[in-house]
């Protein structure tokens, strides 16, 4: 009998309801082996599809353009060719999938050094997209 895991949602809309989050009991995480193939890893910039205004420190979700992940890939983020006004943290979706589902990362989390707005358009970071199969 394993534990029970649970995932965490955040998002601005919950917000909007009164809930700052959500969490959810899931199945299917467990650890996995992995094989990668680094010989067809793919570096994919991740683009603000919306305005966004930040306050100097603030933390938001931002809609991205729609970046495909296959089942089994491994994503990280890369530290170069990044946005100068603050940091991407993470990419996903505000639905949760395991890593053995296909996916589609439509949103980013990202943080602003400076009171200013992302732009639809800009550049908020790169990731390396490793693709991977269950051993």
């Amino acid at each position: 009998m394993t534990d029970k895991i649970y995932v965490i949602s955040c998002s601005q809309d919950l917000a909007s309801m009164g809930i700052d989050r959500m969490r959810t009991s899931v199945e299917g995480l467990e650890e996995v082996e992995l094989s990668f193939d680094w010989s067809a890893v793919r570096l994919v910039p991740v683009i603000a599809d919306e305005k966004v205004k930040f306050q100097i420190g603030e933390t938001l979700i931002v809609s991205i353009k729609p970046i495909e992940i296959p089942a089994y890939a491994a994503v990280i983020q890369s530290f170069y060719g990044t946005n100068g006004m603050g940091h991407m943290f993470c990419i996903g979706c505000l639905t949760f999938k395991t890593y053995a589902d296909d996916r589609v990362a439509d949103k980013a989390m990202f943080q602003s050094r400076v009171k200013a707005p992302v732009m639809k358009g800009d550049l908020l970071g790169q990731v390396l997209i490793v693709p991977g199969k269950k051993k």
